[in-house]
C-alpha cells in the first residue's frame, strides 16, 4: 500500500467516524468516542477538514419537547448556548425546541438540552416540597404579598442563570481552543461545517424570527441564591466537559 493510498483509506475512516450517530445505531458514548478519534486521527496524519468529504453529510433535525412551570418556558436561553457549543443552529415553537446540523451535532445538543431541562424539573420538585420554600414563601407572602409560585420562579431564575454561566464559559474555552489550533495547524472542521449547516438550513426555506424575552422579577434573594447552587449540580453528560469539545472539534 502506497502512502496516497493509506491516506486515503484514512479520511474514509475520518468521514464514517464523524457521521456515526445513535440514528444509525450507535450509543451517545459510542457516537462522541468516533468524534474524538476523527480528531486524533486528522492531527496523527495531519488531514485537513477540507480534504474530507463533510460536506456529502446532509444537516438534520432534532427536536425536544418544551418543559414548563407555569407560564416559565424552562432553560430556553440555554438552548441558544448549547448550539454555539455543539455547532448547530437552533429556533423554537410553541412546543418544541429544534436543533438543526450535522447529525452527531445534533444529537449531543438535543441531548444535552433535554438532561438539562429533566435536571431543571427534579430540582423543582425537591425544591417545592423543602422547609426552605415553606419558610421563603411564608416572609415572601408577609413582605412582599407574594406566593410561593413567585418563590419557585426566583429560584428557576437562579438554576438558568447559573447553567447560562457554565456553558458560556465552555463556548468561550471551547471556541479559544479551536481558534488556537487554527492558527498553529490550519485545521479546523468548524468553519466547513458552519458552511455545511448553513447551505442546508437555506434549502429549507424557513424564516426565523426573533422572540421577545419577557421580565423575570427576582422575589427572593434566598430562592435564587438556592437555585444557583441546583445549578451547579445539574451536570453536563460526558463529552460536553471543559476540555472534550474543543478536542474533538479540533
Amino acid at each position: 500500500m502506497t502512502v496516497n493510498d493509506e491516506r486515503e483509506r484514512v479520511k474514509e475512516k475520518i468521514v464514517k467516524l464523524l457521521n456515526l450517530t445513535r440514528e444509525k445505531g450507535a450509543s451517545e458514548n459510542e457516537a462522541i468516542m468516533a468524534a474524538e478519534r476523527a480528531a486524533a486521527l486528522m492531527a496523527h496524519f495531519d488531514i485537513t477538514a477540507t480534504e474530507l468529504e463533510i460536506r456529502s453529510v446532509e444537516s438534520i433535525e432534532r427536536t425536544v419537547a418544551k418543559r414548563r412551570y407555569g407560564n416559565l418556558q424552562i432553560a430556553l436561553g440555554c438552548s441558544v448556548l448549547i448550539s454555539q457549543l455543539c455547532d448547530c443552529m437552533t429556533w423554537h415553537n410553541s412546543r418544541h425546541v429544534v436543533f438543526f446540523g450535522l447529525p452527531h451535532d445534533v444529537e449531543i445538543a438535543a441531548h444535552l438540552f433535554d438532561t438539562i431541562c429533566n435536571c431543571i424539573c427534579a430540582e423543582i420538585d425537591v425544591y417545592r416540597c423543602s422547609p426552605e420554600l415553606r419558610h421563603e414563601a411564608s416572609r415572601a407572602r408577609i413582605q412582599e404579598g407574594i406566593g410561593a409560585r413567585a418563590v419557585i420562579g426566583t429560584f428557576i431564575t437562579g438554576i438558568e442563570d447559573r447553567l447560562y454561566e457554565r456553558l458560556a464559559d465552555l463556548r468561550d474555552k471551547k471556541e479559544r481552543t479551536v481558534h488556537e489550533a487554527a492558527a498553529t495547524t490550519g485545521r479546523s472542521l468548524i468553519v466547513v461545517k458552519a458552511a455545511r449547516v448553513k447551505k442546508d438550513f437555506e434549502a429549507l426555506g424557513i424564516n426565523l424570527r426573533r422572540g421577545r424575552s419577557g421580565g423575570r422579577g427576582l422575589w427572593s434573594r434566598a430562592a435564587y441564591h438556592s437555585g444557583s447552587a441546583a445549578g451547579d449540580r445539574i451536570p453536563f453528560s460526558r463529552g460536553i466537559k471543559e476540555e472534550a469539545p474543543a478536542a474533538r472539534l479540533k
